[in-house]
């Protein structure tokens, strides 16, 4: 079983607003850029159109990206 669950759209936005530097998330041309905790770039390509759900898969790839643990992930996920 995946330690991260799939997130709708505004949940992965929430997601990405709480785990990257704050007022370094943009979202430009269909991607999310930012800063990650370590004050390194990242970038977030999104399918063009109707994008609803953001698979475990890809949840579990920006949370190694933005630096955070599954456990960090979960206390924040039960806190929605």
């Amino acid at each position: 079983m995946n330690k991260f669950p799939e997130l709708n759209r505004n949940e992965f936005e929430r997601f990405l607003e709480r785990f990257s530097i704050s007022g370094t998330l943009r979202f430009r041309n269909n991607k999310w850029i930012g800063l990650n905790r370590e004050r390194k770039p990242f970038t977030v390509h999104i399918k063009h159109g109707n994008t609803r759900k953001y698979s475990p898969v890809l949840v579990e790839a920006v949370a190694n990206d933005l630096k955070v643990t599954a456990d960090e992930f979960i206390k924040w996920y039960e806190a929605l």
